[in-house]
């Protein structure tokens, strides 16, 4: 993994980010209703610990703070939409609770000590916060801005409370709960980036599943152009069974691993490349022509051709060919008309005999 993953999400796949959305979405809704249920189940706290007149007005802040909370777990299934969606969620709550934060400190401005509860509700928040799988960016923004909230409450309240290194040990606790929430938000990210990976991934040649595959077809073709169609090669390579059954399962793995580099090579980090099934292989090329792609593809298969696969076991090489079939898709292109002329070139490239290259129009 790459330290811009941990660092932003613009580098994330959009099928990532709609993943890692839902699951703060499910997550985000659970620490809305802790924080509704906490809130107002604090209440029996306060009337044990406080005087009445202070609890009269505690507990009526409590019960809007509640009222203001309870919105924000429909919004929750929104957030499933999009980044902007979560975000807009996230700061809501943010901003609901730093003012009740706000407001419960004011409320003790006659001079009645302060429980420690209502003292330590920020570095509560960092911690809960800590459950949703952020990135270092947006981990930081939520705790510039839950520190800088603390810190001008507290000057506003008494502009004498942040002197004489009281100011330091504020920064400091704050700088070290930050810390803490941000680095146990990267460990959530890593976790759900790989088994995000796991469940997206062909786990012998590393290249995307058909699942995934096809959710990325969807998504060029929804952006593309009229103007600029896109290509969808489909292939398979020759006599794969033989392989297995004369030189072993082992040889067969290398044989799917080396095809799997060589198309990763001709094609690039443009292409968006899958092992479609068991020896077939699917490239799709954005903003290419049919002509473009059959031409790639040929470059590929005179590049495999020309590269004899080495037995792991040390039994001499093994030549290998594939089959290719090209079509063009336009935005108007149904998916699954799409695959079955690819599939349908497909064939007719392994009834020329094999070892060529068939665009279908």
């Amino acid at each position: 993994m790459e330290l811009k993953e941990y660092w932003s999400d613009r580098c994330h796949s959009s099928d990532f980010k709609l993943t890692r959305i839902g699951f703060v979405a499910i997550r985000f809704r659970w620490l809305v209703t802790l924080l509704i249920i906490g809130i107002a189940g604090w209440i029996a706290v306060d009337w044990w610990v406080l005087d009445p007149a202070h609890f009269k007005l505690i507990w009526k802040i409590r019960l809007i703070t509640g009222v203001m909370l309870t919105p924000l777990l429909p919004l929750s299934y929104l957030c499933k939409l999009n980044r902007r969606w979560m975000f807009a969620s996230l700061y809501c709550l943010l901003g609901i609770l730093l003012v009740f934060n706000l407001v419960s400190l004011w409320s003790f401005r006659d001079g009645t000590p302060i429980p420690v509860g209502y003292i330590a509700f920020p570095y509560f928040l960092l911690a809960l916060l800590s459950v949703l799988p952020l990135p270092v960016k947006s981990g930081l923004r939520v705790a510039i801005l839950i520190t800088l909230s603390v810190l001008a409450t507290d000057y506003w309240l008494d502009s004498r409370s942040l002197d004489n290194g009281a100011l330091l040990d504020r920064i400091w606790l704050l700088l070290a709960f930050s810390l803490t929430m941000i680095w146990v938000q990267v460990g959530q990210l890593r976790m759900l980036l790989d088994l995000y990976r796991e469940s997206t991934r062909d786990p012998l040649t590393r290249l995307m599943n058909r699942r995934l595959f096809v959710r990325q077809l969807e998504d060029v073709r929804y952006h593309s152009a009229p103007d600029r169609p896109y290509t969808l090669i489909l292939m398979d390579m020759d006599r794969f069974k033989r392989i297995n059954d004369d030189h072993g399962h082992l040889m067969g793995d290398e044989v799917l691993v080396s095809v799997a580099n060589t198309i990763m090579d001709i094609f690039g980090s443009e292409a968006i490349v899958a092992r479609y099934g068991g020896e077939e292989f699917m490239v799709l090329l954005p903003e290419t022509p049919l002509e473009q792609g059959q031409r790639q593809a040929e470059t590929l298969r005179l590049a495999v051709e020309s590269q004899p696969v080495e037995n792991p076991l040390g039994e001499g090489e093994v030549m290998v060919t594939i089959s290719a079939g090209v079509v063009e898709g336009r935005p108007d292109s149904e998916i699954q008309g799409l695959l079955r002329r690819a599939d349908e070139a497909l064939y007719a490239a392994k009834s020329r005999g094999r070892n060529c290259v068939v665009a279908q129009a």
